[in-house]
């Protein structure tokens, strides 16, 4: 029975790791805590980000707000200026261009209006104020950026009891241009008025979109609805498929590339973990598809950005406890299909060698390439990127060792999965016509391989002549003249007589070089040259 056992085991572990790799679609991945170490638990906050980078800044912890402003970089939290607003939480934020924007919220005492733009130049850091948001004060609104515009919408005004007084439907343009500076007002929102909707904007189709949200009637809300802002004067509002979980209110919404994601909220009595994509190609409503649920558990008022393909989600809160947890969401393959090189021997010493082409195949996003002990080309093109694409040809270049029958190898590894290219040198040259090692005419002459004039001579040969292209060009030129010519000679004693004194400079020249006393001989050959001249005899004059 054990045996069984064992085989099992074995099978299910074989199938895992053949399986493991296509689960690296669609997973959350833990990352550090927002601000790391400093930065503290809350939901409520606000997010966007700039190119490459991301950022979290105001929120509530339950009893304090906050005005702390992140920036996460390729793994690592760094604290920018503070909100030039102050403390707050449920404000509304998005970015334009190169510049972050946030306002709107509750700052503890009073909803605010006010509108703040970031410059996030490392020699700037700074908040900027701007023309009040045109709608008046609310919080639990929402933004989302097209082009160069900004546009925010719905939320909701409470009294100092904390009863809402209304929430709103009316929807504005921010045009951020300096000679601009401008609050415009659009179509109103298409769905009832609402607060804590989430919204987002897909480039790769220049829409927005805005669903979810609790009503004035205190209802959780699952419609989703898309603005399309070249339909002059004002936009135009559509609906399209509701969202495919349960209705709800303070979720989380991003956009990666041309999908739009939401997931996480409340429904007034609920918390979710569930994650949906929503597709805009699919006519004429668009579709959702479940994903996989949010790694940090069900919650609610967390903060979400999209930043290169990938999704990121943070902090929050599950009705008991705040949170600073950090997650990333991929949702594509990364990991290609296995490729090899194939490898090259008998190759010259210190050369350039140039593996096969490989295509990258079976990944839907760009994926990480990175090789150690050689070069890569992508393309055709000697290139220093980090990612490749499906479709990329990648080859390797590496040197060839300047040692015979030695491999130097080079390690491809793209998406997790790697490839060795080994290239191995040529073997030592075999005696051949009157042996030597290749020295042919040197062992004809002195009548031995083992003679120690041809030792001299083939360690010339190993050490000076085969590290470069001129000297592995003469010796190439040698071995393919060098056996009849010692054919020649091996009968003949004059002829290696003479042959024999024609090699002795060429030999003690090697030998000087080879035991490193050349550099001596050199210098004591000048120090007498300048003896001699200093102190050579005058020639006497006639009398």
């Amino acid at each position: 029975m054990k045996k069984y056992i064992i085989v099992v085991i074995a099978l299910i572990y074989i199938f895992l790791g053949v399986n493991v790799p296509f689960a690296e679609a669609n997973i959350w991945t833990q990352k550090v805590n927002l601000g790391g170490t400093t930065g503290a638990a809350r939901h409520a906050a606000v997010s966007f980000s700039i190119g490459s980078k991301g950022y979290i800044g105001t929120g509530w912890d339950g009893s304090s707000y906050y005005s702390d402003f992140w920036e996460y970089d390729s793994g690592t939290w760094t604290q920018k200026a503070d909100f030039g607003g102050g403390a707050r939480a449920h404000a509304v934020g998005f970015s334009i261009g190169s510049k972050g924007y946030i306002g709107t919220g509750y700052n503890g005492s009073s909803d605010c209006k006010d509108f703040w733009e970031y410059d996030p130049d490392p020699t700037v850091n700074k908040w900027t104020q701007k023309a009040d948001f045109g709608g008046g004060v609310r919080e639990s609104a929402v933004g989302f950026s097209i082009g160069s515009k900004g546009y925010v919408g719905t939320g909701v005004v409470y009294d100092e009891e904390g009863t809402a007084i209304a929430n709103y439907k009316d929807f504005w343009e921010y045009d951020p241009d300096p000679t601009v500076n401008k609050w415009t007002q659009k179509a109103d929102f298409g769905g009832v008025a609402r607060d804590s909707a989430i919204g987002f904007s897909i480039g790769s189709n220049s829409k927005g979109y805005i669903g979810t949200g609790w009503d004035v009637d205190t209802n959780p809300l699952k419609d989703f609805w898309e603005y399309d802002p070249t339909v002059v004067p004002d936009g135009t509002w559509t609906q399209k498929a509701d969202l495919g979980g349960k209705a709800r209110y303070y979720a989380v919404g991003f956009s990666i590339d041309s999908k739009g994601y939401i997931g996480t909220g409340w429904d007034g009595s609920s918390d979710y973990s569930d994650f949906w994509e929503y597709d805009p190609t699919v006519v004429p409503d668009g579709t959702w598809t479940q994903k996989a649920d949010f790694g940090g558990g069900a919650r609610d008022s967390v903060v979400g950005f999209s930043i290169d393909s990938k999704g990121y989600i943070g902090t929050g809160f599950d009705g008991s406890s705040e949170y600073k947890d950090f997650w990333e969401y991929d949702p594509y393959d990364r990991i290609p299909d296995q490729f090899t090189f194939t490898d090259q021997s008998d190759v010259a010493l210190n050369t350039i060698v140039t593996s096969n082409t490989i295509t990258v195949s079976g990944i839907d996003a760009a994926a990480s390439i990175s090789i150690t002990g050689g070069t890569y080309s992508i393309n055709g093109v000697p290139s220093t990127s980090v990612t490749v694409i499906n479709g990329d040809q990648v080859t390797i270049q590496l040197t060839s060792s300047g040692s015979y029958s030695t491999k130097t190898s080079a390690t491809l590894t793209i998406g997790g999965v790697s490839a060795t290219f080994n290239v191995t040198t040529q073997a030592a040259p075999a005696s051949s016509g009157g042996g030597g090692g290749g020295c042919f005419i040197a062992t004809a002459a002195f009548g031995s391989p083992m003679a120690g004039q041809v030792e001299i001579l083939r360690q010339f040969r190993d050490r000076y002549l085969l590290t470069n292209v001129i000297g592995r060009k003469f010796v190439a030129w040698y071995y393919r003249n060098g056996p009849a010519a010692a054919s020649y000679i091996k009968d003949k004693p004059l002829a290696k007589a003479a042959v024999r004194v024609t090699l002795y400079p060429l030999i003690g020249v090697s030998f000087l070089l080879i035991s490193g006393y050349l550099p001596f001989v050199i210098v004591g050959l000048l120090l007498s040259a300048l003896f001699f001249l200093r102190f050579r005899p005058k020639k006497l004059s006639a009398k």
